[in-house]
């Protein structure tokens, strides 16, 4: 069951990457054949570390371009296990573009793993709100729901996902909601 959450979860991570790409300036990511290589990631958050210290605010593009890389750099910071650097970035990203769904999507992602279900959960709630239509954001916000013992508010969240087209999921509620 555990082995069909976590693919379940990779399955949304990388859909949701490929997705919060197409707004912004072309930076550099790594390569999907490296996407899970610790060594590539803490290459790339060297390379936005590097970015950030060059970048200007002088116009909303400007302001754009920067808080992608925050949030890119606070997934490199994320796959490397730095779940409070990571959800710092995510918080410059969504201060300089607070409406990027796959902002708060990330920094809910982080503060589950940092057991900070409430704010996790606040999180999921505004990338729902930006994007009714994501069936991950349901997905997990469902597990921190369940994880909070809010087992009724999570079997809807995962019916939600199901709804959405998440097939996958109705071994979740079969397993966890009836």
């Amino acid at each position: 069951m555990i082995k069909r959450i976590i693919l379940l979860l990779t399955i949304c991570t990388i859909a949701i990457t490929i997705h919060a790409q197409k707004e912004f300036k072309e930076f550099y990511y790594p390569p999907k054949n490296k996407l899970f290589a610790p060594e590539h990631y803490f290459k790339t958050l060297q390379y936005y570390n590097k970015e950030l210290k060059e970048m200007k605010l002088k116009t909303k593009k400007d302001s754009i371009d920067k808080a992608n890389v925050y949030y890119l750099r606070g997934r490199c910071k994320f796959e490397l296990t730095d779940k409070r650097g990571a959800s710092e970035d995510l918080t410059f990203a969504i201060d300089l573009h607070p409406t990027q769904e796959s902002f708060y999507y990330y920094r809910g992602l982080a503060y589950h793993w940092l057991k900070r279900y409430d704010e996790a959960i606040a999180n999921y709630d505004t990338a729902v709100s930006l994007n009714p239509e994501k069936m991950d954001y349901y997905v997990n916000r469902g597990f921190v729901k369940y994880l909070s013992g809010k087992n009724d508010a999570a079997c809807y969240d995962f019916s939600k996902a199901g709804e959405s087209g998440s097939f996958e999921i109705y071994a979740i509620i079969r397993e966890y909601c009836n």
